[in-house]
């Protein structure tokens, strides 16, 4: 994953205010039906059957629901900060108070489980997750990404891979250029 990826006006809310486990998923899929083109209703169907597999909760207070989504064209993405943690069903126990939600198309999904992995390994960063935390704006929440250099964890070669155009550029699904913050 390259952090020039989120784009803090679409992609990141901070201090957001869920109640519950779906309160969070109807925020994610509310947020992310536009930039999709599909419905809310779609999207919170596929996250909250991939939920009943088993928690996304991953510990730490980190949480990344994803799903597999029919006639989704690339993936999407959504980070999101609480103002008061909720419980996620996590191994620790502990209650989660950020969000890192992914979408991904079910026709494309070779890339799919190496991209969980590597949002995994970056959001395990306890440098992450504290500056996440501490962040009171999207332009801070971005800071605390770009602090983090380690070019293996950030290396993403499936996500960029997604978003190529035939002609070696990479632009992003509204055909805007990835913007580097």
């Amino acid at each position: 994953m390259q952090i020039n990826e989120f784009h803090w006006e679409r992609e990141v809310i901070i201090k957001a205010h869920c109640q519950d486990k779906r309160s969070a998923a109807e925020l994610i899929a509310c947020e992310t039906s536009e930039r999709t083109d599909l419905a809310a209703n779609t999207i919170l169907e596929h996250l909250l059957s991939r939920e009943a597999l088993g928690t996304t909760g991953f510990g730490g207070g980190f949480a990344l629901p994803h799903a597999l989504v029919p006639k989704l064209r690339s993936p999407a993405k959504l980070l999101i900060t609480l103002r008061q943690s909720i419980e996620f069903g996590a191994p620790d126990d502990e209650p989660v108070d950020i969000i890192l939600a992914l979408l991904w198309p079910t026709e494309r999904q070779d890339g799919f489980l190496p991209a969980l992995a590597r949002y995994c390994r970056l959001f395990r960063a306890e440098r992450i997750l504290s500056g996440l935390r501490s962040a009171s704006s999207k332009t801070e929440a971005m800071m605390v990404l770009h602090s983090f250099s380690d070019s293996d964890v950030l290396a993403s070669s499936d996500w960029t891979a997604l978003h190529e155009r035939p002609n070696g550029g990479t632009r992003s699904r509204d055909s805007q250029p990835v913007n580097s913050f």
